[in-house]
């Protein structure tokens, strides 16, 4: 909103071409994000809604103008050390993950053909008690979601394996 298009008088509508207030409204749509148009039905029509989107852009560009005042800036609270985590938190939310802890099976699961379950269970017979890094990183380097072929992320194999330690599947160890 930082052009200042011009604010017609309606008597200076009616000076206008019929053929340029189609421009008129579009300029002031355009700087509102309103959907610009092609024509006017008629003359009377133009001037009526170019009149109201003018109003519209008087209104915005005060707001505007309103809120462009400084606000007071609140101080900044120093930010507490961040406990370290142990990877086998019991509290609730998202509790970071060691990485560098082992993972072992704790407990057989049925797991269906080419599932994550199934990719995480495999990864960790292969390995034999990898770290939790060493599976993530062989998961998202191997393994594609079956239906749409999309490389899985890390935050999501992580996700998965704290479902299964937290299902009692698998367990840090």
């Amino acid at each position: 909103m930082k052009t200042n298009l011009p604010i017609f008088p309606v008597a200076d509508l009616n000076s206008v071409r019929f053929a340029e207030l189609s421009n008129v409204y579009n300029g002031y749509a355009h700087e509102l994000g309103i959907k610009e148009i092609k024509k006017f039905r008629d003359k009377p029509t133009g001037i009526k809604r170019v009149t109201e989107i003018m109003a519209q852009y008087q209104e915005a560009v005060a707001k505007v103008e309103q809120t462009e005042t400084p606000a007071p800036v609140k101080p900044v609270k120093a930010a507490k050390p961040a406990k370290k985590s142990t990877g086998k938190g019991k509290g609730k939310g998202n509790t970071k993950t060691d990485m560098t802890t082992k993972v072992e099976i704790a407990k057989g699961r049925e797991n269906k053909e080419a599932s994550i379950a199934d990719a995480v269970f495999t990864a960790v017979i292969e390995f034999g008690n990898p770290t939790v890094q060493e599976l993530v990183d062989h998961i998202v380097e191997t393994y594609t979601k079956p239906r749409s072929d999309v490389p899985v992320t890390r935050g999501f194999v992580v996700s998965a394996i704290r479902f299964f330690v937290k299902e009692g599947t698998l367990k840090f160890s």
